[in-house]
C-alpha cells in the first residue's frame, strides 16, 4: 500500500486553512476576545507565581502537595512547579479549540467552556499561592 503524499499534504494544507478561518471567525465574537484576554492574564500570573517560587527556593526539593489529614505527601524538584501553569495552559487551549469548533451551535456552551477555563486557572493560582505559603512560611 503506497501513501499518496500529495493528497496527504493537500488535506493538511486545507485543514490548516479551515482551522485558521474557524479561529478568526470565533475571535470576531467579542466575548471570546474578552475571555481570551482574561485567560492569558491569569495564566501569566500562574507562570509568574511558579517562577517566583522557583527563584526563591534555596534547595532542590520543595513541598508540592500538602494535605490537612496527612501533612506533606509530595516532595519533588523545584522545576516540577512549572507543571501547574502548563496544566492551566493546556486547559485553555483545549477549551478554546472546543469553543471555536462549536460556537456556531450555541453561545451558552462557549461561555460555559471558557468560564470553566477561568475557574480552573483561578484554582491553579490558589494552589500556587498555598504552595508559596507552605514552602516559605
Amino acid at each position: 500500500m503506497e501513501i499518496n503524499w500529495l493528497k496527504l499534504l493537500n488535506i493538511i494544507h486545507f485543514g490548516r486553512l479551515n482551522g485558521q478561518e474557524m479561529i478568526l471567525n470565533f475571535l470576531s465574537f467579542f466575548c471570546a476576545r474578552v475571555y481570551l484576554a482574561v485567560l492569558l492574564g491569569l495564566n501569566s500570573l500562574n507562570w509568574f507565581a511558579a517562577y517566583t517560587i522557583n527563584k526563591n527556593v534555596s534547595q532542590n526539593l520543595i513541598v508540592l502537595h500538602y494535605n490537612i489529614d496527612f501533612g506533606v505527601n509530595l516532595i519533588g524538584g523545584a522545576k516540577k512547579i512549572y507543571l501547574i501553569p502548563l496544566l492551566g495552559l493546556i486547559i485553555i487551549l483545549i477549551n478554546f479549540i472546543l469553543s471555536a469548533v462549536i460556537h456556531r451551535q450555541g453561545k451558552f456552551i462557549v461561555h460555559l467552556l471558557l468560564s470553566g477555563a477561568i475557574l480552573a486557572n483561578l484554582f491553579l493560582l490558589a494552589g500556587l499561592a498555598s504552595l508559596y505559603l507552605i514552602n516559605f512560611r
